[in-house]
């Protein structure tokens, strides 16, 4: 292993070093004698294992130990500072330079023993099912697509409409009236032609329709993640929600509803599911929404797109971040079981708001983690 320095800003004065990786964080060292220092100019070019990094000091400090070389080291990679300038390619020249900033973008998380490289060979290796192309759906395939996801699969009913060219933007006029799927597969093709793609021109209507989908086919198999951007018919929610949970497979939900963003991810056997909410809302009707319950409905609002470019394109790129972290593992999912939502109509903050895995969900119970659990308790 060959430790090498990251990129990262370090001032020097009264023995210490301020070091920063993240502006965000800063870190105190004490540097009285400078060996600190020398040490960290060593390891910037990545060519010197523990044993040459102990050697170039001693010419400075004699009694300068491997062992204490090697105890540093172990620090600096707790802090993410280094990486492995000897770990193999995966890589040749024209993706190192086509993914550029996701790898530089994953220099962030990854430290000696998870080169940068990995977190993009998952996601070439990743097979994502989007059900829905229109605003968030189309912005959720462009992030996908430049995140390097090595397949996609694309299920939408609809066909290009003018009205679409305010948040969708894989589109021209010159295809409306075409099936969305078709066309920005077409799209996704072109933008990287290494892409797998297929597309479905279908609507879902049963959590079976979910279910065939995620058997994949000849050109993808079955996807690692779900990207559910439909919102109609109502139950939609519950029919993917019941198939993804019942496969193993984890899915993220994205919307807007009136001028707030909103999306909520599932990962079934670990994380609260789609029906645990629908439960824990049945309780509460008991109290603070009765009255939503008891009341007849005299007016209903219509259902209206109010997604506009901005919004989309904020939106999608969460999911898809999320969809990320899914598939990198790199950091945890921030929207397990509780919705994120973001205020479009101010100051575009963010706020959460979590549901409680219902122990008596008959959904999760039906999750392959859920029944295992069952059956090794069982024996």
């Amino acid at each position: 292993m060959l430790p090498r320095l990251k990129s990262l800003n370090c001032l020097a004065g009264d023995g210490e070093l301020l070091v920063s990786l993240d502006p965000k964080v800063r870190t105190r060292i004490a540097d009285p004698d400078g060996q600190v220092l020398a040490l960290l100019t060593l390891l910037r070019d990545g060519t010197r294992d523990v044993a040459a990094l102990g050697a170039s000091l001693r010419e400075r400090w004699p009694d300068t130990a491997d062992m204490d070389v090697a105890a540093v080291i172990a620090q600096l990679d707790r802090f993410g500072w280094l990486e492995d300038a000897s770990a193999p390619a995966v890589f040749d020249a024209h993706d190192r330079e086509r993914y550029f900033s996701n790898l530089a973008y994953f220099d962030a998380f990854t430290n000696l023993s998870t080169p940068r490289e990995l977190p993009q060979s998952l996601l070439r290796g990743a097979h994502v099912l989007v059900l829905g192309a229109g605003g968030l759906g189309s912005a959720v395939l462009m992030n996908l697509a430049g995140l390097g996801v090595g397949a996609l699969t694309v299920v939408d009913q609809d066909r290009v409409e003018l009205r679409n060219f305010a948040r969708q933007f894989t589109y021209t006029e010159a295809e409306v009236g075409q099936p969305k799927a078709e066309r920005v597969a077409e799209w996704l093709q072109a933008f990287d032609p290494t892409l797998r793609v297929e597309a479905f021109r279908r609507r879902v209507e049963s959590p079976d329709d979910v279910t065939a989908l995620l058997h994949g086919s000849a050109l993808t198999a079955r996807p690692d993640l779900v990207v559910s951007a439909i919102d109609e018919p109502d139950e939609v929610d519950r029919w993917v929600n019941q198939a993804c949970v019942a496969a193993g497979v984890p899915f993220i939900r994205g919307g807007l509803a009136y001028t707030q963003g909103l999306y909520w991810s599932v990962d079934p056997g670990r994380s609260a599911c789609r029906e645990c909410l629908e439960r824990h809302r049945d309780r509460l009707a008991g109290g603070i929404d009765q009255e939503v319950v008891d009341r007849p409905r005299v007016l209903a609002q219509d259902r209206v797109n109010r997604a506009i470019g901005p919004v989309t394109s904020v939106l999608g790129g969460l999911v898809a971040l999320e969809a990320m972290r899914f598939l990198t593992e790199l950091s945890e999912p921030v929207a397990l079981g509780r919705y994120q939502l973001v205020d479009f109509a101010g100051d575009g903050h963010t706020s959460t708001d979590a549901w409680p895995i219902d122990p008596d969900c008959p959904v999760c119970a039906t999750a392959p983690r859920r029944l295992a659990a069952v059956a090794h308790a069982a024996a």
